[in-house]
């Protein structure tokens, strides 16, 4: 199921930021978004085989950028600290629009965002601008079960980490749906099937433009 969100326009924006979008009009680009463990990488990477297209994930061209090359963007968090992430995922993003997206010469791209891109102000400068923005959404008690299972994150208190990822759930979904220009439901249904709706939601979107 997909329901379009409030999307983006290019209004207000930077002189730069308008001539990539129209540069890039004709370019297949999404920005995958949503909640830890939704399935934006996963779904992404699948999607781009499917679709031959080049895919990218911004945790791992954060890690990239980090001169200790943590193994992971939870270590790269701990260590160096918030201020330092949110800088590295802002240059990522500003290194994917400016450089990389360019060098892919219009061929199709993915790029995966990481959870908590959306609040980095920094980053989404530099993402507002080209691409077509979908919310991967799934349920929260869906998303809550697959965290706790990998461990719980520094995000969640080890009092009340249910009640905590319940209030940034509510505070997330609505900076996701102000920022998608499609909202896709995803359950916990295997990655191929998830994978083969999600390419039916973009066909139907773009049959409908």
């Amino acid at each position: 199921m997909s329901t379009p969100g409030k999307g983006a326009t290019t209004e207000g924006l930077p002189v730069y930021f308008c001539w990539l979008h129209h540069y890039y009009a004709g370019m297949m680009f999404y920005i995958f978004t949503g909640l830890k463990h939704c399935g934006k990488t996963s779904l992404g990477r699948a999607a781009a085989s499917e679709l031959h297209y080049s895919f990218f994930d911004l945790d791992q061209l954060v890690l990239d950028l980090s001169p200790n090359k943590w193994k992971s963007v939870r270590e790269l968090w701990m260590n160096s600290g918030r201020e330092e992430f949110l800088r590295l995922e802002e240059l990522a993003a500003q290194n994917f629009i400016r450089l990389t997206l360019p060098s892919l010469e219009g061929r199709g791209v993915i790029l995966s965002l990481g959870g908590g891109s959306i609040e980095n102000d920094g980053a989404l400068h530099w993402l507002r601008g080209p691409g077509l923005r979908v919310y991967i959404r799934a349920e929260a008690n869906l998303l809550f079960q697959r965290i706790m299972a990998k461990g719980r994150p520094p995000f969640l208190s080890e009092d009340a980490p249910e009640k905590d990822f319940s209030v940034l759930y509510q505070k997330r979904d609505k900076l996701y749906r102000k920022f998608a220009d499609i909202i896709h439901d995803v359950d916990n249904s295997p990655r191929e099937i998830n994978t083969q709706r999600l390419l039916k939601t973009l066909e139907a979107y773009h049959a409908g433009k």
